[in-house]
Order: structure tokens, then C-alpha cells, then sequence
């Protein structure tokens, strides 16, 4: 195996503790610095929208880690992160997003309709009650991320979406999730990426559903910045903990589960370290180090 030249880490779940998913521990933002100081590349890696990943990195009071490219709604873009240049995008079709908005209203879920950072909107939603998961969610964007576009309520969102959509989503019970997911693979297959990953809103007991550009995974992302960087797949290390970090897991040179993921996906890692809540990103970089030695 290789050196280590790039590490690219999810963040909730895995950088990120349970009791704070918007700022960096101050050893694992230590450890960070210290493989940037080495030489190492990292990157963020992950499936949140810009306004609220950049947050992230803003707050860890690293002037370093707020230059870190960002692979976000899990592959679709790629921003270089001292510029805020969009590097790479893959957007979904406004008819196909309209027809499977169409088939979530229909199945019973509410939607959100993500946009591109171009526009400097992230969240389109119809102006409506939604369930606690979604709340939530909603209330958390409008009040951590300093942005008055974070969120946008409209009156009927068909009526609204006249551009090519990044991402659609919905939080609801696995059940729910589960029946969209059989439904709109079958009737897509091919055309789009469909995802399924357990929330960390609330209780525990709401599952989120994604659908992105067919291009789409973290793997692409992690290709994508691999690319950026002239290295090799061999050369990049991924951190993760959720089902949507597994294809790029398989695909890095090392792969490092923290152990508050699944038993399924720490089984198929290299390595597991510490969990999110006990900096288990540092103790992964720590080790990454000395192997690099």
C-alpha cells in the first residue's frame, strides 16, 4: 500500500460528534492541521448542502481547514474551497425531477427541492406543517446557517422549480422510505441515483431519501477531488460511518469506519477507530501519520 497523500472524511456521524453537528472538536480540528502540515491533503466529503458544510469549517477557528475542497450532496459538487469555485456539478433534469416529485406527493411524503449554490438558494419547500424530522431539519438550516436563502417557503413547489435541481429529499419512517425507494428505482432505473441513510434527527427512528443525478456517490466525489490533487485512488484514505460511505470506501486505497457505524460497514473497512464522540478522526489520522513515517 501507498502513502497517504489525501484524507477525505464525512462529517456527520464521523467528524462530527452527536452533541455538536456543526463544530469540529478541538483535537479533531488539531489532527487535521497537523496531516495538512505533513503534506497531506483532506477533504470534506459529504451529503450536506454548501451553506451548511461551509458553516462547519468556518467554525473550527482553522484558517487551513476552511480551504479544504468540499464534495457535497454526496458527489453532486465539487467546490474548491479557498475560492468557493464550483469544480464539478451534476444536477438532475427538471422534467425527471418533476415526475418523481410528482411520485413522492403521491406516495405520501413531503419534499424538498435542493438548488444549486449558484443561485445562493439551498432549500425550496412548500409553506406547509411537515413532521418533526423535517421541522427540525429546517428549523436547524434557518437558525445555525447565517443565510437569508437557506431555506425558501413557497405556495406550490411544481409551480416553482424552473432550473435543474441538485438533489430531491425527504425524512420519514423507514417504511415510507423503503416503498419510494422500490418505486422509484423501478420506474427510473438508470436515470437517477436513489439513496437511502438513517437520519440523526430527533429519536433515531427517521431514515432520509435522496435522489440525485445518476453520476452521483461519494466515490465519485472522492475520484473527483483525487483528480484535483494528481493522486491515485491507492493514495486516499476515506473516514465514514454511514451506508453512503461504503462505495467510497471500497474504492480508497484505506478505508476507516468510526465505531459508531453499522457492524456491516465496519466490517468491510481496513480499519475502525474511535466513535464520532470520542474523536475517532484524530485517532485515525494519528495512525495514518505513523504508518506515512
Amino acid at each position: 500500500m501507498r502513502k497517504i497523500g489525501l484524507i477525505a472524511i464525512d462529517l456527520d456521524g464521523t467528524l462530527l460528534s452527536s452533541e455538536n453537528n456543526m463544530r469540529i472538536s478541538e483535537r479533531n480540528v488539531k489532527a487535521l492541521e497537523k496531516a495538512l502540515g505533513k503534506g497531506i491533503k483532506v477533504a470534506i466529503i459529504t451529503g450536506r448542502n454548501y451553506l451548511s458544510a461551509k458553516n462547519v469549517l468556518e467554525n473550527s477557528g482553522s484558517d487551513a481547514l476552511k480551504r479544504v475542497p468540499l464534495s457535497l450532496q454526496n458527489g453532486s459538487i465539487l467546490v474548491e474551497g479557498s475560492t468557493n469555485k464550483i469544480l464539478k456539478g451534476y444536477d438532475l433534469k427538471k422534467d425527471v425531477a418533476l415526475a418523481i416529485m410528482k411520485d413522492m406527493k403521491n406516495n405520501g411524503v413531503d419534499i424538498m427541492v435542493y438548488d444549486s449554490i449558484k443561485r445562493g438558494i439551498s432549500i425550496f419547500v412548500e409553506d406547509k406543517p411537515y413532521n418533526r424530522a423535517i421541522e427540525i431539519y429546517l428549523k436547524n438550516r434557518i437558525e445555525i446557517i447565517n443565510h437569508d436563502k437557506t431555506v425558501v417557503k413557497v405556495k406550490n413547489l411544481f409551480n416553482t422549480i424552473r432550473f435543474n435541481p441538485i438533489q430531491l429529499a425527504t425524512i420519514d419512517t423507514e417504511e415510507k422510505v423503503d416503498n419510494l425507494i422500490e418505486i422509484i428505482t423501478r420506474k427510473y432505473n438508470g436515470v437517477v441515483k436513489v439513496q437511502k441513510t438513517v437520519s440523526y434527527l430527533d429519536d433515531g427512528s427517521w431514515w432520509w431519501f435522496e435522489v440525485f443525478n445518476k453520476s452521483c456517490s461519494k466515490s465519485r466525489g472522492l475520484k473527483d477531488i483525487c483528480s484535483i490533487f494528481n493522486l491515485s485512488l491507492e493514495e486516499a484514505a476515506y473516514i465514514g460511518d454511514n451506508y453512503n460511505d461504503i462505495e467510497a470506501m471500497e474504492v480508497a486505497g484505506m478505508s476507516i469506519a468510526v465505531d459508531n457505524a453499522p457492524e456491516d460497514i465496519k466490517r468491510i473497512c481496513d480499519y475502525v477507530v474511535a466513535s464520532n464522540n470520542e474523536n475517532g478522526v484524530a485517532e485515525a489520522i494519528e495512525m495514518i501519520l505513523e504508518r506515512n513515517v
